[in-house]
């Protein structure tokens, strides 16, 4: 792995149009991962990706998605947005599609909405073999409405051969991240900081994670992805993570 190989997301740029984004973090780095949500959406418009030749993954739009919902015609609507955001994946060469695993509004309605989820993992199985581009289902922090908050779910995406996005952030607010690490399996990683209360996405270095040691442990082969805020602690981070990247070859 070498530093160029650092990932930035767009959240970080999310206030601007996606086109204005990309010229921004075009010289930062040739690999981007776009949260296609808000002015980002990349069903509304995904021109501006054609314009540089850039490697993409994309995040699946979250503000407005849940494959968890416990109304069937919320559920099913959230996965057809799913795999038209899938086609725009391929269309545009991203590899992976990082998908959130949804929430359960009400506590009483938990175990429906976990039945709700399981069922959007088995379409979403087939929607990946259809389109060619890898859903990864990602880690979520500290929130009770949130499913997928420990390694335990992760049988659930193996027996499908869906991916797994480990968001080290989200596993450190869970007091989880050693334990998702031991357990490997994931082949997208997200990478920010924060002081172990708020999910603060903060410049990779400046928290509570200890790196140093997080990125000995990632695979070599996983897409690192520097997933913070503000476009400053972007720069700070890929500083950071290139220089612990450098010290390790």
């Amino acid at each position: 792995m070498t530093p160029q190989h650092l990932f930035i997301s767009t959240f970080c740029c999310i206030d601007h149009p996606l086109d204005r984004a990309l010229d921004t973090l075009s010289t930062r780095t040739s690999h981007m991962e776009i949260l296609a949500d808000g002015l980002h959406d990349l069903l509304s418009d995904c021109t501006p990706c054609s314009e540089h030749p850039f490697s993409y993954s994309v995040h699946a739009p979250c503000s407005e998605v849940n494959i968890a919902a416990v109304s069937e015609r919320m559920r099913s609507t959230s996965i057809a947005v799913l795999g038209d955001v899938l086609a725009v994946s391929a269309r545009i060469g991203a590899e992976h599609l990082v998908v959130h695993p949804g929430f359960s509004s009400y506590e009483q309605v938990r175990d429906r909405s976990y039945a709700s989820l399981l069922h959007s993992l088995d379409e979403l199985a087939l929607l990946q073999v259809e389109h060619g581009v890898k859903v990864c289902i990602e880690n979520m922090g500290s929130w009770e409405c949130c499913h997928f908050r420990t390694p335990a779910f992760l049988p659930e995406l193996t027996d499908r051969g869906l991916g797994f996005t480990l968001d080290c952030g989200h596993a450190r607010l869970n007091g989880n991240l050693d334990e998702f690490l031991a357990a490997g399996g994931f082949c997208h990683v997200h990478l920010h900081d924060n002081g172990g209360t708020i999910d603060d996405h903060s410049a990779c270095g400046t928290g509570t994670i200890d790196f140093p040691r997080v990125m000995k442990r990632l695979p070599q082969q996983a897409t690192l992805v520097v997933e913070t805020r503000e476009l400053a602690a972007a720069d700070q981070s890929t500083g950071y993570l290139s220089s612990l990247i450098r010290g390790a070859e």
